[in-house]
């Protein structure tokens, strides 16, 4: 019963719900330290403010979404979104786009360089997209159906 297909299906989502509670609790964990993070990036004021309540409390929000069997196509897809924007933020980092390079995350990831990030990122982004390619449930077509 417990084939490749059964595992990847249900460990993949798990994997990234872990991901998402790890970073939403590093960020209430030090608070004033993702405040000061969230100050130092290159977005306004307000957009910083925004991100230290939303943040965490989207990534509470998709990683419980992603434990529910019923929500978990449209909690991978959400996932896929978060992770590549992210992504695109850290590729205009890296190409130095922005006048001034802000510092890099907190937890686990603060010891990574904005490249080494990136990498990271794309290999979280390639096990969604192979999750959203390979476990192809009635709930994930409901979801593909429903962006149309």
């Amino acid at each position: 019963m417990n084939s490749y297909k059964t595992i990847t299906k249900e460990s993949i989502p798990i994997l990234v719900s872990l991901l998402f509670v790890y970073t939403a609790t590093s960020k209430v964990y030090d608070w004033e330290g993702t405040r000061a993070a969230l100050y130092n990036q290159v977005f306004p004021v307000w957009m910083a403010e925004g991100l230290l309540w939303g943040l965490p409390l989207l990534e509470i929000a998709v990683g419980g979404i992603l434990l529910s069997n019923r929500w978990r196509a449209k909690g991978m897809w959400f996932s896929l979104l978060m992770m590549v924007g992210f992504s695109l933020y850290l590729g205009l980092v890296i190409m130095q786009v922005f006048d001034r390079v802000p510092c890099s995350c907190g937890g686990v990831f603060s010891g990574m360089g904005w490249e080494l990030h990136l990498v990271v990122n794309l290999a979280i982004v390639s096990l969604i997209g192979f999750w959203l390619a390979k476990c192809r449930t009635p709930a994930a077509r409901q979801s593909i159906e429903g962006l149309k």
